[in-house]
């Protein structure tokens, strides 16, 4: 680090408590992901500032700053915030990962202070905490209930009251279901007997359509489409015929959405143009062309590679159609994203790596090299080899500039001849 940038560092942290809310967010917004989490934590008040943050925001933090270090954050989070960051984490097209469900008690369970996770219980959605325990444990008795001839002949493993009887389903995850339903026991004996009833009562694959039902629609409203209409990013145009669409219209926002670091500070055509542009209405279409993308795709929530890969490819996509429409001409690029949704900036990037997987078809080969690069042309999402460029590399990339396009061409071309 230099003194210029660690003083910088030091100014910001050293300013953020005496300014105002709105001024704190925008400061958090320069710093890396550990440096807001520092910040954050140093705050007299961290709630109220955490409590600003819109979901998605929240989400990524978390995301950015890794989920070992997120049960900081998570005592600090509104129901709104936790709901949303259940709704992304513990599901993949559409259906339910109990695995992720548990990674997501043990991190809530950590809370430095039990008070702490008391506190959130109130607010976690029902349901869901219904579908989590409906994977890990059986319950039989029951308020007033008859106990059966099956109930009285079975071993139970324990039973917090001597009314509901309990066995958990999995050894490894016996000890924290187990300290789970102890503190909502001791703390909030209504959510207590209403979970023991709808464990023992209800059908789990109807518990689990009610969830996701309701996840589909909470997303919905914070702009997440269904699959099928995210897919429309997808369409190919044709490049030699795109044309300029006109003044685009917006829905105004607050203040700027926060996008992944690769989309901040960054130097490329497309970073410099949307500096140039300074429109908070051009951020958040490029937040809501970001969550098309992982709709489509959806990758694992612990799978920070593919889901850095499709922001590889959004990037591509974007700067490809710029330097295609413009050159490097950054007059031209801030036209573009003027006159042009960047759903349809994406279309044409997209289009063009797509027609390089049509060229690439036809052949085959048994040299590594060349069949390295006809089998990333060939992926569903193409793929540039990065042997072929001047990085010398055995592997595989997202396609990330008009270059990229442009090798691939004289390769096909020397190939065909």
């Amino acid at each position: 680090m230099t003194e210029h940038a660690g003083h910088q560092e030091r100014r910001q942290a050293k300013s953020l408590p005496e300014s105002s809310l709105n001024d704190r967010i925008a400061l958090l917004h320069d710093l890396p992901p550990q440096k807001r989490l520092a910040l954050i934590l140093e705050e007299p008040d961290p709630s109220a500032l955490v409590g600003e943050l819109e979901p998605q925001e929240y989400h990524l933090l978390l995301r950015e700053i890794g989920l070992d270090d997120s049960y900081l954050l998570l005592p600090l989070a509104t129901p709104e915030q936790l709901t949303f960051c259940l709704d992304r984490e513990l599901w993949r097209h559409d259906e339910y990962l109990p695995e992720k469900g548990m990674e997501w008690l043990t991190l809530l369970m950590a809370a430095e202070e039990e008070d702490d996770l008391v506190k959130l219980l109130p607010h976690l959605d029902f349901a869901t905490v219904l579908l989590i325990l409906m994977q890990e444990i059986t319950v039989g008795g029951g308020i007033g209930d008859l106990t059966t001839d099956d109930e009285r002949q079975t071993e139970w493993d324990h039973s917090f009251d001597n009314i509901f009887m309990i066995t958990y389903r999995h050894d490894h995850t016996s000890d924290l279901v187990g300290r789970f339903i102890d503190l909502v026991f001791r703390s909030d004996k209504d959510l207590y007997l209403a979970l023991m009833q709808g464990v023992k009562n209800e059908v789990n694959p109807e518990v689990e359509e009610h969830c996701r039902r309701y996840r589909s629609g909470r997303l919905a409203d914070f702009g997440f489409p269904e699959r099928l209409d995210a897919l429309t990013i997808y369409s190919v145009v044709e490049p030699e015929s795109f044309r300029m669409e006109g003044a685009k219209k917006f829905f105004s926002a607050e203040r700027d959405p926060v996008l992944p670091s690769l989309f901040r500070h960054d130097d490329s055509l497309l970073g410099r143009t949307l500096r140039r542009a300074d429109s908070s209405d051009l951020l958040r279409e490029l937040q809501y062309l970001i969550t098309c993308a992982l709709v489509v795709e959806d990758p694992d929530a612990d799978d920070d590679e593919r889901a850095e890969a499709v922001l590889l490819r959004v990037h591509g996509y974007l700067t490809i159609a710029l330097e295609y429409l413009g050159g490097d001409d950054e007059t031209i690029a801030l036209e573009s994203v003027t006159n042009n949704y960047l759903k349809q900036l994406f279309r044409l990037g997209y289009s063009l790596v797509r027609r390089l997987r049509r060229q690439a078809a036809p052949f085959t080969s048994d040299d590594h090299a060349t069949g390295s690069v006809l089998a990333g042309l060939k992926a569903d999402f193409p793929q540039f080899y990065r042997g072929l460029g001047g990085e010398g590399i055995d592997g595989h990339r997202e396609f990330s500039d008009l270059e990229d396009i442009r090798s691939v061409e004289k390769f096909l071309a020397l190939l065909a001849g």
